[in-house]
């Protein structure tokens, strides 16, 4: 008997849906908020990441952050790209 395998695309793919879910479900969230604004505590966000900082070496300088607002529909929109993702 011959093992089936699925093969799921790159984890570049993956990456990729995942940030436009967030997207996604981040619009649909604040669409929502705003047909029902009794809904917001449901749109209450949490920060999470670096917060920007700077290197001056005089020949250049580096700037470096990167933060990411996470509530319960950017969550549900990367639960759904993970679904959209394992059905590839």
């Amino acid at each position: 008997m011959a093992s089936r395998s699925h093969s799921y695309p790159a984890w570049q793919v993956l990456l990729i849906l995942l940030i436009l879910g967030g997207i996604v479900g981040g619009w649909i969230g604040n669409a929502i908020i705003k047909l029902w604004p009794e809904l917001a505590f449901l749109g209450v966000s949490q920060s999470i990441g670096i917060p920007k900082f700077t290197i001056d070496l005089e020949v250049f300088t580096f700037t470096f952050g990167f933060i990411i607002y996470i509530n319960l529909f950017t969550l549900l929109g990367f639960v759904i790209a993970y679904i959209v993702y394992r059905r590839l």
